[in-house]
Formats: structure tokens, C-alpha cells, sequence
């Protein structure tokens, strides 16, 4: 559509099963998919559900929770952190994933010292990945400190790339423009929306992470659009949405209210809103 691929995020935990869904979206327009890790037959069949129906798939979702173990000098805490992500990896080679998404860090309570980093577990990572020829992305999360870290470590490795997430800028980075520092980098997208920062001391919170379909939510799409179109250019925008709502919270309910297939058309139909936006704007 308008010359430029629209992908989207997709999980196993939906009203019918994930084969059915990708088949779904293939009819409603996606060109492509990101699927999420799984150690089950599900990453299987999605990955061959969607290649059949002649979709694209652009990535692989590492796991994640043990993101902050792979800063430990404990063998006992980050070995096993590294190994379930070179799993992953290994993943990605066997079903020709041409990259994989990697947090840096998880968790909002820590002191960052820079003089202190480990990257022993993270070299192995990237050196793996160097010899499969994956590209890993490395995608903004709280603690934006151990991205740059990871950003400045790699900076000469072509296979160390980033992935801008549009909605963790906004309630995660205090809306820093993270396209402007990593932009040269970009290699794929988590593009969604939220309603910023809740809380009034400005504290991060886990649950302001909504991923909202894109203007439900306060972000500048406009804005959005034109910061992608001065970077590296992508042959895919990715849209990563959650249709539940976080615990307690209820802006997400009226997208579990829908059928699945209204629910993905309207994903579609704004997402080639941005696509239509942003193929214009790089060419200008």
C-alpha cells in the first residue's frame, strides 16, 4: 500500500487461534509479521501460517523478563539469561528471521553506573549473531542508559541495530526523540500510542504502557511521520498493539468489545494512514 509494507506484532493469545488471525490479516491488507518467542508448537505454525499466505516475516521477539540478568557477573544469573536469548537467536536462524528485538533492560528501580557495566553475556550475543548474520535490534525500554551503552558498545557492528518504540518514548524516554540519536540505526518499529506519563511526580509506571492503536492515544503522529522520514528508511512499518487493558486500567477495553476482524481492519486502516504520510515525506 502506497509503496511502502505495513507489518504488525502478533501473540498467541487471542479469541481464535493465531493461524486463523494471520490468515486474517493477510486478507484485511498486512503485508507482513513480528512474532513473539515461544518455546511451543505456536512459533512454528505462526511463522509457517504466515509464509504460506505469502506474508513477510520481519522479526522475532526475544524474551525479555530476564533482560537486566544479562548486566550480572554472576555466571549463575546472567548465563541463563544469555542462553534462553541465544535459543532465540537460534530460532531465528533455523526459520530465516532476518532479525530479532532485544530489551536492554527491565525494571524501574535501579542506580546506573556506567563504570560498572558487564558486557561479556551481551558480546556472545552479538557475536552469534555477527556469525548467523541476524540483525539485532535493540529496542528503547525504561533504563534508556543501558541502551546508549549498548548503542555505543556496537557502533562499528552493522548487525546492532535499533527499534524505535513510538509509545515507550512517551511514557518510558519522557519523550526524548530517540530517532534523532539512534535513527541511523533504525532497523524496525514498535509504533503505537498512550497517554504519556500518569503520574503527577513523573515517576515511571508500567502500566502506562498501553499500546493504544495510534490516535487513540496523545501522541504526534505528524510529528511521528516526519522524524521517521529524516532517518534510515524502512521497508516495513511495524504496529505493535495490545488489545487487553493492564490490570486496573480501561483504555483498552473497547477493543476487546470488538470482533477481531473490526478490530485488525481498524489497525489497518490507520496504519496506512502513517504508511500514506510517511512514503510521501521521504520523498520529498
Amino acid at each position: 500500500m502506497y509503496k511502502q509494507k505495513i507489518g504488525i506484532s502478533v501473540g498467541y493469545h487471542y479469541a481464535m487461534p493465531t493461524p486463523d488471525v494471520i490468515k486474517m490479516l493477510k486478507n484485511i491488507g498486512f503485508d507482513a509479521i513480528s512474532v513473539e518467542w515461544s518455546t511451543g508448537p505456536e512459533l512454528a505454525e505462526a511463522i509457517e501460517t504466515a509464509r504460506e499466505s505469502g506474508m513477510i516475516v520481519e522479526s522475532l521477539h526475544a524474551p525479555f523478563w530476564n533482560a537486566a540478568k544479562m548486566w550480572s557477573a554472576d555466571e549463575a544469573v546472567g548465563d541463563p539469561a544469555e542462553e534462553e536469548l541465544l535459543r532465540a537467536l537460534e530460532d531465528c536462524k533455523t526459520w530465516n528471521i532476518p532479525i530479532m528485538v532485544v530489551h536492554t533492560w527491565i525494571g524501574f528501580e535501579y542506580e546506573f553506573d556506567a563504570s560498572a557495566l558487564y558486557f561479556k553475556h551481551f558480546d556472545a550475543l552479538v557475536a552469534k549473531a555477527e556469525a548467523y548474520g541476524i540483525t539485532i535490534a535493540f529496542e528503547n525500554v525504561e533504563g534508556e542508559e543501558y541502551l546508549a551503552a549498548i548503542m555505543e558498545r556496537y557502533a562499528d557492528k552493522d548487525i546492532v541495530g535499533f527499534c524505535w518504540d513510538s509509545g515507550h518514548e512517551m511514557c518510558f524516554n519522557r519523550s526524548q526523540d530517540l530517532l534523532a540519536k539512534y535513527g541511523d540505526r533504525l532497523v524496525m518499529t514498535h509504533l503505537n500510542d498512550n497517554l504519556g506519563i500518569s503520574r503527577f511526580d513523573g515517576t515511571l509506571f508500567w502500566k502506562d504502557d498501553l499500546h493504544l492503536l495510534p490516535y487513540d492515544g496523545v501522541a504526534d503522529w505528524d510529528d511521528n511521520v516526519q522524524r521517521l522520514a529524516k532517518v534510515r528508511p524502512l521497508d516495513i512499518l511495524n504496529f505493535e498493539l495490545i488489545i487487553n487493558s493492564k490490570p486496573d486500567r480501561h483504555e483498552n477495553d473497547q477493543y476487546q468489545q470488538m470482533p477481531l476482524e473490526l478490530y485488525f481492519t481498524e489497525v489497518y486502516k490507520r496504519a496506512c494512514k502513517i504508511a500514506y504520510r510517511y512514503a510521501k515525506a521521504k520523498v520529498r
